[in-house]
């Protein structure tokens, strides 16, 4: 997920805030500067009766600024964590959409299989319903029934079709590469996600729900922003507490040239000064109060935050372990539908069953079908939602 506009914009932003820690931590060492002015009086002046150009070279170096520097540094290298971890929460993001798009696409392909099995059968019914109306044994009604549910399943394939379009869509938004493949009607991709819904359904049970909650506080990377924005406030905080102190500096100058005399020669001076301000008016303490509101404010963002991230969880481990148990019961309700649906022909041949109940008993099969499919997808998505916020987006093993 390199690729992404998104990402590379992030990484454009990691970029600079790394040259801002640069420049923070460059603010400790003396400051050079270079000043040049050249005079031209139109009356003799006595103000300005010596040198027309005076060239100054000044550096300066903070001997004592109450902490303000070091607060900025900090507030550098909290900004620097901040799009750190805001190119994770891309990257999540991201990830969660791309799953969200895959699932679309493989149940959707998964629905199109047993739909096209579906529609062979209905097929096949109608030719033995049409056979038994030519030789008098069914009615027109019983055709005319047949047709239209063959006509359903037809609308179904087609409806199953467009999902499968609008999700390789979605997809090609997060993955730009990824490829439609044909789509075959063999029973292989099923028995291939049965197996991965089987293996997972072993790794659920290796972790308690309590040990997907740390893990995903742990990591999540909403929660590394909003800490690095409460460093990032403190570090703010600090300087401004800073500004309450006086600061010293060291000022070395080289001087050539004086307005006033002629013919000087350089002179070199050192200084030392010291500067205070309390803001306009008493605002220095209002700005101050005001950090720290905001900090307060972040701290309960941070909480709220947290109860999101167990709220999901706790969603994603729940819907997974009761998917994990309808597993059983539905390959069980899928196996007695098509043993039912089997019987249930039998039976009409002997005139024992109505066709509506060897059309229903069809149908049913269908859906337990289709119900296994769902559930299988569901779990696999909770799943991989899990494993997503607990191990990060680069140890995800992607579907």
């Amino acid at each position: 997920m390199t690729e992404h506009p998104q990402v590379k914009s992030q990484l454009q932003s990691m970029q600079a805030a790394g040259l801002d820690v640069l420049i923070a931590q460059q603010a400790f060492w003396p400051t050079p500067s270079l000043s040049m002015e050249r005079v031209q009086t139109q009356l003799p002046d006595p103000a300005y009766a010596g040198a027309q150009q005076v060239v100054t070279f000044r550096l300066q170096q903070a001997l004592w600024t109450g902490g303000r520097l070091t607060a900025q540094s900090n507030k550098a290298q909290a900004n620097q964590e901040i799009e750190n971890a805001r190119l994770a929460e891309i990257q999540q993001a991201l990830a969660l959409k791309t799953l969200q798009a895959w699932v679309e696409v493989v149940n959707s392909q998964r629905y199109q299989i047993v739909l096209h099995k579906s529609k062979e059968t209905q097929s096949q019914l109608l030719s033995k319903i049409e056979r038994r109306a030519e030789q008098g044994m069914s009615s027109h009604s019983e055709v005319q029934f047949s047709k239209l549910r063959l006509l359903q399943v037809a609308q179904e394939v087609t409806n199953a079709q467009q999902q499968e379009a609008l999700a390789w869509i979605h997809l090609k938004q997060w993955i730009p590469e990824a490829q439609r493949a044909s789509l075959s009607f063999e029973p292989q991709h099923s028995i291939t996600t049965a197996n991965t819904v089987a293996n997972l359904a072993a790794g659920l049970a290796k972790i308690d729900l309590k040990q997907w909650e740390s893990l995903s506080i742990a990591r999540s990377p909403t929660l590394f922003r909003l800490n690095g924005i409460s460093q990032f406030q403190l570090a703010e905080i600090q300087e401004k507490r800073a500004s309450f102190q006086p600061e010293v500096y060291l000022r070395a100058e080289h001087q050539r040239g004086n307005y006033a005399y002629a013919q000087l020669p350089p002179v070199n001076r050192v200084f030392v000064g010291l500067t205070a301000s309390t803001g306009a008016g008493i605002s220095l303490s209002h700005q101050l109060a005001a950090l720290e509101n905001k900090r307060n404010g972040t701290q309960q963002d941070m909480a709220a935050a947290q109860r999101t991230v167990i709220e999901s969880v706790q969603t994603d481990y729940v819907n997974a372990n009761a998917r994990q148990s309808k597993v059983t019961a539905l390959h069980f309700n899928l196996d007695s539908a098509q043993e039912l649906q089997a019987a249930w022909e039998r039976q009409f041949i002997n005139g024992k069953k109505t066709w509506i109940d060897v059309m229903n008993a069809a149908r049913e099969t269908t859906q337990a079908e289709l119900a296994v499919i769902e559930n299988d997808m569901s779990l696999l998505q909770s799943y991989w939602r899990l494993q997503i916020q607990a191990d990060g987006v680069l140890r995800w093993y992607t579907p």
